[in-house]
């Protein structure tokens, strides 16, 4: 059955495509790349799964190396002028090479000038492989991604960067986003790819796009062909601003999630005990609940683990789930399901918990302004439903600025005389610049014509 899901797609390409393609039974390799290879290898693989490959040993190419002459090296790498001159380096200025031989996979496309310096360099004499396979983004989750780039945000939006705006847009952005339709068997053209066995490297011609090296891409009336939407977060600015009630949204939005891991304290013999659960996608649990409404995920729970009591005729005259709560913990062989459970309706009580602070009546607020009225119809006119929110010492700076942009937002901008007042309401002048920044996204923050108060 062919996987499913980006993380499983781009998991099989690197066993597949990279591994297995080179791997030779009773050999060992080693295996280096950088820190975005790494970031991919270690969303979709598990070093387990690395290891019974005939991967002896994985590192990174920025740091400081054994030699290992007896072993041929997979090198997965981004094609920058950096990591190729790192590579190359590897093979340079030493009677025997660090490796045996090389296996080179580049992740994207390699520009002409650095291939042309890998054909002319001495790891030519040692290169067995030089293919680009084409997944320059990272597997968050089976249908979500990142292009993996942390400052896309401030060169795209800020004004001080304008100049370098389109730059950032035709780099690598689009190229990277089709290679992810590509990875996911969206229905389009084939993917170009340039392949050099054995050395050296003969001469080869990369186009500097896609489109230079198929010069029929996206062309014909075939109407399988998908077409690929990119729109940027004005499309819908409203969204973003609000206290979303799903469990996965609730959770990492009102809880200190840390790298997908849920850390919490239970008491077990009068002593405090900190336990932890990751929460991906390999739960199938948590992949049934992450998108139920909280008000529903208790109960789900609680019908699952009745279910599995039954399932191995674990009952009692009673019935009920704190009967069957205690009848699993006396019994060893059910600890992991019985944990499964408990921390997930303990992640859910502490959500609940967060919720009956402030976030419950700011919810409220928040619909309103979004839908423009209240639960009855009533227009919103003015700013005196955010008005207590704003006044409110409990609520954060952080959640008083949404509720500012979700007025702003629906007025379609305000009087700078009462954004001023808001703002003073607040106490939130020492943040203003948020509330400006929605500018750089098409909003408008000032209206001369608001009457608004």
């Amino acid at each position: 059955m062919a996987p499913s899901g980006l993380k499983a797609v781009v998991g099989e390409k690197i066993l597949s495509g990279v591994i297995r393609s080179v791997k030779k039974y009773g050999e060992w390799k080693v295996l280096i790349m950088d820190h975005p290879s790494m970031h991919i290898l270690s969303s979709c693989c598990k070093m387990s799964g690395i290891l019974t490959e005939g991967i002896t040993i994985v590192e990174d190419i920025n740091k400081r190396r054994d030699h290992i002459p007896s072993l041929e090296a997979i090198f997965l790498l981004s094609p920058t002028e950096k990591l190729v001159h790192a590579l190359i380096s590897v093979f340079h200025g030493t009677p025997t090479f660090t490796y045996k031989a090389a296996h080179i996979f580049f992740t994207d496309t390699c520009p002409e000038p650095l291939f042309t310096e890998l054909s002319c360099s001495h790891l030519a004499k040692v290169m067995k492989m030089l293919k680009e396979i084409h997944f320059a983004f990272l597997p968050y989750k089976a249908q979500v991604f990142s292009l993996d780039v942390p400052h896309s945000t401030y060169n795209l939006y800020c004004p001080f960067r304008a100049g370098k705006r389109s730059w950032h847009l035709g780099s690598s952005g689009p190229a990277n986003c089709y290679t992810v339709c590509h990875s996911a068997g969206v229905p389009g053209h084939p993917l170009p790819q340039r392949s050099r066995r054995h050395s050296p490297v003969g001469p080869c011609s990369p186009g500097p796009t896609f489109k230079a090296d198929t010069p029929s891409l996206s062309e014909g009336s075939e109407k399988t062909y998908s077409q690929l939407l990119i729109v940027d977060r004005a499309a819908d600015p409203v969204s973003p601003l609000l206290h979303e009630l799903t469990f996965q949204a609730m959770a990492y939005d009102l809880l200190d999630i840390k790298q997908d891991t849920y850390r919490y304290e239970t008491t077990r013999l009068s002593e405090a005990q900190e336990k932890a659960m990751l929460l991906d996608e390999d739960d199938d649990l948590w992949v049934e609940l992450w998108h139920m409404h909280i008000a529903d995920v208790s109960k789900r729970v609680t019908e699952l683990l009745k279910t599995f009591c039954e399932s191995k005729s674990l009952t009692t005259d009673k019935d009920n789930i704190k009967d069957l709560y205690h009848i699993l913990k006396k019994m060893l062989q059910y600890q992991k399901e019985l944990n499964k459970y408990s921390t997930y309706l303990h992640l859910a009580d502490d959500c609940m918990k967060h919720f009956k602070g402030y976030v419950e009546k700011l919810c409220g607020v928040e619909q309103d302004l979004a839908m423009g009225s209240d639960a009855e119809g009533e227009k919103i006119k003015d700013a005196m439903k955010l008005i207590p929110v704003l006044l409110d010492a409990v609520v954060p700076p952080y959640d008083k600025i949404w509720v500012l942009l979700l007025y702003i937002l629906l007025r379609n901008g305000v009087s700078e005389e009462n954004l001023a007042k808001l703002i003073q309401y607040a106490s939130v002048q020492a943040y203003s610049s948020f509330i400006w920044n929605l500018g750089q996204l098409g909003g408008t923050v000032t209206n001369p014509g608001d009457s608004g108060t």
